[in-house]
C-alpha cells in the first residue's frame, strides 16, 4: 500500500532538510462512565494493573485519577482514559496492552464509545523557514481561497486535514504550523497530529480495543513514513 497517497500530501518543490520529532503518542478510550467511586489508586494496585513504584506520586480525585512514571502518564476521568507512552520508550505496544489490556479486563461492563491511537509529531526546518515549508506542502495555488491574499508574505502560513479509513480504522491527520516557547525566544514549528480511530457501541465486545492496540506498530509506522515524507523529493 502506497500509505502518502492516503492523504495527498503535496509534494515539497524541492527537498526539505528538517528535523522530524516524535514529540508525543497515546492511546485513548472514550466511555459512557468510567466509575472513579471504585477505579482509584488503591484498586488500580489491588488489581494488579499499576505497581506501588508506578502509583507513587499518583493524584487521586473524584473527578480524575492521574500518576506518572519514568515510561508513561495516565489520567483518567469519569469519560476518558489517556494512557501516554515516553516516546522514548520501547516495546510501546506491550506497554499499552500489558496496561489498559488489564484495565480493560477488570471493566467488563463498562460502556465504551470509542478509542483512538494518536501520534504527534513536530516538524521544524533546519533554515527556521516556517512560512516556505508550510506553504510548499499545503499551498494550492488553483484554490479560490487564495486568490485575493498575499500567499508569498513572510507571515502567511498554511496547514490541512486529511482523513480516510484506513487500517480498520478511521485515519485522521491534523496539520498546523505552532509556536513553541524556548529560553529567550519562539520556536516555530509544523504539528502533525495522526488519530487512527475506531467506533463503539455498548453491545461491541471489548476484544476490538484489543485489536486496535495490535495496530500500534503499523500505526507508528504510517504516521512516521507521511512525517518523512517532507525531506524526501518522491
Amino acid at each position: 500500500m502506497e500509505i502518502i497517497s492516503c492523504v495527498q500530501l503535496i509534494s515539497p518543490e524541492k527537498k526539505m532538510n528538517a528535523t522530524i520529532e516524535l514529540k508525543d503518542c497515546n492511546f485513548v478510550i472514550v466511555a459512557n462512565n468510567f466509575n472513579l467511586s471504585i477505579i482509584n489508586t488503591v484498586w488500580l494496585f489491588k488489581n494488579q494493573i499499576f505497581t506501588e513504584d508506578e502509583l507513587q506520586g499518583s493524584t487521586n480525585l473524584p473527578v480524575m485519577v492521574q500518576l506518572q512514571s519514568e515510561y508513561f502518564q495516565m489520567q483518567l476521568t469519569p469519560d476518558r482514559l489517556q494512557f501516554s507512552v515516553n516516546p522514548d520508550t520501547e516495546g510501546q505496544k506491550d506497554l499499552v496492552k500489558t496496561k489498559i489490556g488489564k484495565l480493560i479486563n477488570t471493566l467488563p461492563h463498562t460502556p465504551f464509545v470509542a478509542a483512538g491511537i494518536n501520534f504527534i509529531f513536530f516538524i521544524t526546518p533546519k533554515d527556521k523557514n516556517i512560512h516556505s515549508l508550510s506553504r510548499s506542502l499545503f499551498f494550492n495555488e488553483q484554490s479560490n481561497l487564495f486568490k485575493d491574499i498575499d500567499t508569498d508574505s513572510d507571515d502567511a502560513r498554511f496547514g490541512g486535514y486529511f482523513s480516510k479509513d484506513l487500517i480498520g480504522t478511521r485515519f485522521r491527520l491534523d496539520a498546523k504550523p505552532i509556536k513553541m516557547k524556548a529560553p529567550d525566544k519562539r520556536i516555530e514549528a509544523l504539528q502533525f497530529s495522526y488519530n487512527f480511530n475506531i467506533d463503539l457501541s455498548p453491545n461491541d465486545d471489548p476484544g476490538k480495543i484489543f485489536e486496535l492496540i495490535e495496530k500500534w506498530d503499523e500505526a507508528k509506522g504510517i504516521a512516521q513514513k507521511i512525517a518523512e515524507k517532507i525531506n524526501s523529493k518522491d
